[in-house]
C-alpha cells in the first residue's frame, strides 16, 4: 500500500495583505505531479484545507482543480479531513454524493466515525476518518457530560469505534499530539485548537493503529514513532517557518503493517526569508520576488523607508528595526517626568534621546546653550 499523506493547505490564506493562492497552485500543481510519478493507492489528507471556515470563492476553484485532477484525471482516490480552521458543514457537504467518484471526506463530528476501504495486493486497509471537534460537539454527540477536554474526546472517539484485529489500519486526524521524548516543533501561523484549556491529546491513544496521519503543526515531524507523523503545511505561512524545508510524506506499508516514509520535497514559487541591513545597502541589493521581512539596522531617522525598498523587493511583508526599542522606551520614560524643574536645555537634551537614542554630545549641548542664549538676548 501507498499513499501520500499531506496537510494543512490552507487555502485562501492571506499574509499580510498578500493572496498565497497562486504559490499554492504551484506547489499542488508539483503533488499531482507525484502522485502521477508514485502512483499511490491514496491521497490523505489531514485537515485544513481552507484556512478559514467560509473560504473565498478562488480557494473553493483551486481546491476543485486539486480534486478533479487527482480524482478525475488521475483515478486516485482522496481521503479528507476537516481541521480547525475549516468550517466543518463546508467540508462535510456532498460527502456521500462524492464516493462515486472516490472522494472520502468527514467534515462533521460523528459517534460513528467515517471508514473508507482501500485493497491493495495484500487485503484492505482502512482509513479512519476524525476530523476536528472541540470536546463539547463531542461531548453533545455522545450524550456523555463527562467530556471535558479534547483527551477525553479523542479517548471516546477512540474507544467508541474499536479496529478490527487482524487488519490493517490508518488513523487520520487533526490533532495536536503529546508524548514523544522530545518536544514537538511549533510555528507562529497555527491556531490554537481551544481558547483555553490543554489543547494536546495523548499519542498514545493511537498506538493501536499502523499508521496516524496527522494535521495541525506545520513542521514535518514524527511523534513517538516514524508511524505517527505530521506532515506539515504545504508552504511557509510565517517568518519562524523560514528556515523549513517543506515536503510531503510518501507513506508505503506492507502486508504486516509495517511502513517506511520518504519526505517528497516541495519547490516554493516564492520563497520566505528575512533580510538585514541598512537602507542604502538593501537597496543597492540584487532584489528578489521571494516574501520578505525586512529588519533595518540603520541609526538615525529613515524617511518612508517601506515605499523605497518596494522598489527593489516588490513583495516585502515586514519591516522593523534591528536596534533594540529598550533605550528608546527608557528616554520616553524620562520626557514623561515632570518637566517643570527642567531647563530648556535639560528638555531638549530628553528630546535628542528620545529620537536619536543615544544621549546628546557635550559639544552639541554647548551649541544648543549659545543659540538659546542668544535668543533670550
Amino acid at each position: 500500500m501507498k499513499f501520500l499523506h499531506i496537510g494543512d493547505l490552507h487555502l485562501g490564506k492571506v499574509i499580510n495583505n498578500f493572496s498565497m493562492l497562486e504559490d499554492q497552485r504551484h506547489v499542488l500543481r508539483q503533488i499531482v505531479g507525484y502522485a502521477k510519478e508514485h502512483r499511490p493507492h491514496a491521497v490523505v489528507l489531514a485537515g485544513d484545507i481552507y484556512d478559514r471556515s467560509v473560504p473565498p470563492a478562488a480557494a473553493v476553484s483551486l481546491y476543485g482543480e486539486f480534486l478533479k485532477a487527482l480524482l478525475i484525471d488521475e483515478k486516485i482516490p482522496v481521503l479528507a479531513i476537516a481541521g480547525n480552521h475549516d468550517g466543518a458543514d463546508m467540508i462535510h457537504f456532498g460527502n456521500e454524493l462524492f464516493e462515486a467518484a472516490n472522494y472520502f471526506v468527514a467534515g462533521h463530528y460523528t459517534p460513528v466515525m467515517r471508514k473508507a476501504t482501500v485493497h491493495d495486493e495484500f487485503g484492505p486497509v482502512h482509513f479512519h476518518l476524525l476530523p476536528f471537534a472541540d470536546y463539547a460537539v463531542v461531548r453533545e454527540a455522545h450524550q456523555e457530560k463527562d467530556i471535558k477536554s479534547l483527551e477525553d474526546a479523542s479517548k471516546l472517539a477512540v474507544e467508541s469505534n474499536p479496529i478490527e484485529k487482524g487488519t490493517r489500519n490508518v488513523m487520520v486526524t487533526h490533532a495536536y499530539l503529546s508524548g514523544g521524548v522530545t518536544a514537538l516543533e511549533e510555528s507562529d501561523s497555527e491556531k490554537r485548537l481551544v481558547i483555553g484549556g490543554k489543547e494536546t491529546v495523548s499519542a498514545s491513544l493511537f498506538s493501536g493503529y499502523d499508521y496516524v496521519a496527522l494535521g495541525h503543526l506545520h513542521r514535518a515531524q514524527p511523534v513517538m514513532s516514524k508511524k505517527i507523523r505530521y506532515s506539515g503545511s504545504i508552504l511557509k505561512y510565517s517568518f519562524s517557518e523560514e528556515n523549513d524545508k517543506k515536503s510531503i510524506t510518501l507513506v508505503e506499508m506492507d502486508g504486516e503493517g509495517q511502513i517506511e516514509t520518504t519526505h517528497l520535497p516541495l519547490t516554493l514559487k516564492r520563497d520566505l526569508r528575512t533580510l538585514k541591513g541598512t537602507l542604502e545597502e538593501l537597496l543597492n541589493g540584487e532584489g528578489t520576488e521571494d516574501y520578505v521581512r525586512v529588519v533595518l539596522t540603520d541609526e538615525g531617522e529613515i524617511m518612508e523607508p517601506m515605499a523605497k525598498l518596494r522598489t527593489v523587493y516588490p513583495h516585502i511583508m515586514a519591516l522593523t528595526l534591528a536596534k533594540n526599542n529598550q533605550d528608546r522606551f527608557q528616554s520616553a520614560q524620562r520626557l514623561q517626568q515632570p518637566q517643570a524643574q527642567k531647563s530648556a536645555v535639560e528638555l531638549f537634551s530628553d528630546f535628542y534621546a528620545h529620537q536619536r537614542e543615544k544621549d546628546l554630545p557635550e559639544a552639541g549641548r554647548r551649541a544648543i546653550e549659545t543659540i538659546l542664549k542668544a535668543l533670550e538676548g
